[in-house]
């Protein structure tokens, strides 16, 4: 098993090494959370280190940003770099499964999904949705192990409203229930099935670019923080 670094000293203490090959690590958190960015810095950080090393992405949300890459190698003398990257644009659930197929042929050292559920959120409803996707993540698993590459996936979450009713102790009366607003994983349960490691990303500041990070598989309390600039995460 071989640690691939995310180009943080502090996310990779964090991670026990870094993001691990034969496995599947799976990140979700909010729009502007820092998933793709914490993908782009683990493709330009991997390519730095082996100009000829080969990364796979596939893109079902067009998050895909080259020069977001170009930016956090920072390095001129890299010509063609980008052609290190296999860049796949699925338009459909069945594009996305053909997509993985690549992995046999091209052999990567890294794929990056993002998102994976997106797809098949909008083509199919109800448990079909949720056979289509551990159908894919239990490929993706073997593909993991077998090929012996790292792969990350970034997943949505889905607002949950739920009602907590409140005793007042001191007047002795029910207050009306408030609202609060949740954060899961679209189709978490599914997810975890087949994943070996799951990280939930949170804004913590837009203004001063500060997210955190969380494990919740394993069940690990632990948690850091870290930055997004220019030249990737700190």
């Amino acid at each position: 098993m071989d640690f691939l670094s995310t180009g943080s000293s502090n996310l990779d203490r964090f991670l026990r090494g870094g993001i691990r090959t034969g496995l599947i690590t799976n990140i979700f958190g909010a729009s502007g959370s820092g998933k793709s960015q914490f993908c782009f810095s683990i493709c330009a950080n991997l390519i730095k280190k082996n100009k000829d090393v080969k990364v796979i992405f596939i893109d079902t949300s067009g998050n895909f940003r080259p020069e977001r890459i170009l930016d956090i190698m920072d390095n001129p003398n890299l010509d063609g770099v980008l052609n290190n990257i296999h860049y796949i644009r699925p338009y459909s659930i069945k594009e996305q499964f053909e997509a993985i197929k690549k992995i046999y042929e091209i052999k990567p050292k890294l794929v990056i999904i993002d998102t994976i559920s997106s797809l098949i959120s909008i083509e199919s409803k109800n448990i079909a949705r949720h056979l289509i996707l551990m159908k894919f993540i239990h490929e993706l698993a073997h593909i993991a192990i077998n090929n012996k590459c790292a792969i990350v996936t970034t997943n949505m979450v889905r607002n949950i409203i739920s009602k907590n009713s409140v005793y007042n102790t001191i007047n002795n009366t029910n207050e009306h229930p408030k609202k609060i607003k949740l954060q899961r994983e679209f189709m978490g349960k599914s997810v975890s099935l087949s994943i070996h490691i799951k990280l939930k990303f949170e804004i913590i500041s837009i203004s001063g670019n500060l997210y955190k990070v969380s494990f919740l598989q394993p069940l690990i309390n632990d948690s850091t923080i870290f930055h997004i600039t220019k030249t990737g995460v700190l």
